[in-house]
């Protein structure tokens, strides 16, 4: 359902190369960690306020979604069900772009790994 090839904007892009200067973690792997949070926190795209255009990293399809590719195509089918296959890229990439805004000021994985447990109710 998502194109073969995706592409994320610039400052997505700078934002994912940063976190993995402090973490360690891949462009791809922070790019879905970014999506699952904003997923998390309810953000909705909205196509008629985006003027992000897509000229940073581009990947296949399998690279940046790898073992959750059909999880990440059915939430976003179920958020955005009438939007064809180049509307639901550009709301991929959007909640990677929200997504990755929260995570950018975290500079180690503890930190990391404390946003998520704060998240997700855990005690540390």
């Amino acid at each position: 359902m998502l194109p073969n090839k995706m592409r994320i904007s610039e400052n997505a892009t700078n934002l994912l190369r940063r976190l993995q200067n402090n973490t360690g973690l891949t462009v791809n792997i922070g790019a879905r960690l970014a999506f699952f949070i904003s997923i998390e926190r309810n953000y909705r795209f909205k196509p008629e306020d985006s003027s992000t255009e897509h000229t940073g990293r581009e990947l296949d399809k399998n690279s940046w979604l790898g073992e959750h590719a059909q999880i990440t195509e059915q939430l976003l089918l179920s958020r955005y069900p009438n939007y064809p296959k180049q509307k639901l890229h550009s709301a991929w990439a959007s909640h990677v772009e929200n997504g990755i805004q929260e995570v950018d000021s975290k500079k180690t994985l503890n930190q990391l790994t404390g946003l998520l447990n704060d998240r997700s109710g855990v005690s540390r």
